[in-house]
């Protein structure tokens, strides 16, 4: 016979589950008012709890339009902001896909459900363990969390059919999108002065990145290198 600590602990557990579950199907909700209506993308979403990637918040809070901070001084960005960032990369099955700051995992793992394989590079060791533990969790295999500057030259021997760099830079390393493949999408921040604009790059059939503004961005700036802790 369960007692009535653990009858308040399974009540709260699944009062949790549902509470998100319901932030959840508003922000679909939300996402498909403001015209983003793509199925494969909101499967996506739905199918990974932003709970699991980054807890200590509630529920209305995890889908709210709003950058939550996470560990190491760092910054999630919020699921609209990220959902618009997905649409510019245009993800199908099948595509390979560099991410640069891997964070919570969170959007690692909402881009493997749109059937593309990621290897994303995070410098800060907590983080990048925190992130295998919650795709682990979610039986997320696509994705390969790497410790690493992805701002220096990454050794790796293909190219990328899509990049996307999680933060602001104020010059794109020229490595980045050499590494792209023809017909690629590249999606970083471009930060002017105290400005700072998404930026989109297409490489065509002769190898040339042409870069498209795509309006303002609110994105922190990157930094290079290792940390000597955390």
């Amino acid at each position: 016979m369960i007692g009535l600590e653990a009858e308040a602990d399974v009540e709260h557990s699944s009062s949790e589950t549902a509470s998100e579950d319901t932030a959840l199907a508003r922000f679909i909700l939300d996402l498909r008012s403001k015209g983003i209506t793509d199925p494969a993308l909101l499967n996506a979403f739905e199918s990974v709890p932003r709970g699991a990637f980054i807890g200590g918040f509630r529920p209305g809070l995890l889908y709210s339009p709003i950058s939550l901070p996470i560990a190491c001084g760092e910054e999630a960005t919020d699921p609209f902001t990220l959902a618009r960032h997905l649409l510019h990369l245009e993800l199908r099955p099948g595509l390979r896909v560099l991410e640069i700051g891997t964070g919570s995992g969170y959007l690692s793992a909402v881009m493997a459900r749109l059937g593309v394989e990621v290897t994303s590079y995070e410098r800060y060791r907590s983080l990048i363990r925190h992130a295998e533990q919650a795709l682990r969790g979610a039986g997320i295999t696509q994705v390969a969390p790497l410790l690493g500057d992805g701002l220096a030259r990454p050794d790796l021997p293909q190219g990328f059919d899509r990049i996307i760099v999680n933060g602001a830079l104020e010059a794109v390393p020229g490595h980045l999108t050499d590494r792209l493949n023809v017909n690629g999408i590249a999606l970083a921040h471009r930060r002017r002065g105290l400005e700072t604009r998404l930026t989109l790059w297409r490489k065509d059939l002769t190898g040339y990145a042409a870069s498209e503004d795509r309006g303002p961005s609110r994105m922190g700036l990157m930094r290079a290198g290792l940390p000597a802790i955390l």
